[in-house]
């Protein structure tokens, strides 16, 4: 999910990158889609891009087996916004909007 969420964000030459190392000549994804931080949705879309990648589909699909992305993307997003512990979900923003 890291390297994933780093990809999204920055692009894909540093999701390979160690943290400190700054690779490429082209703004990141982020600022060129004017995305200041990391909200719910995009933890969402990194889990989901996460788990297609290591599924057993080679084209986007719905569904895979028993998994369905639309429901889990939506389970993570409301996993977050709607956490009994408003610290957990505050710390997870911050530590994604640290790490990308």
């Amino acid at each position: 999910l890291s390297q994933v969420m780093r990809h999204l964000f920055t692009g894909p030459s540093s999701a390979l990158c160690a943290d400190s190392e700054s690779v490429g000549t082209h703004p990141c994804n982020a600022r060129l889609h004017n995305m200041m931080e990391v909200e719910a949705e995009n933890i969402a879309y990194g889990v989901i891009q996460s788990r297609f990648a290591i599924g057993s589909r080679d084209k986007w699909k719905e569904e895979d087996g028993n998994y369905n992305y639309r429901s889990a993307y939506y389970r993570v997003i409301s996993t977050i916004r709607d956490a009994p512990d408003p610290n957990w979900a505050k710390a997870l923003h911050e530590h994604w909007n640290l790490y990308v």
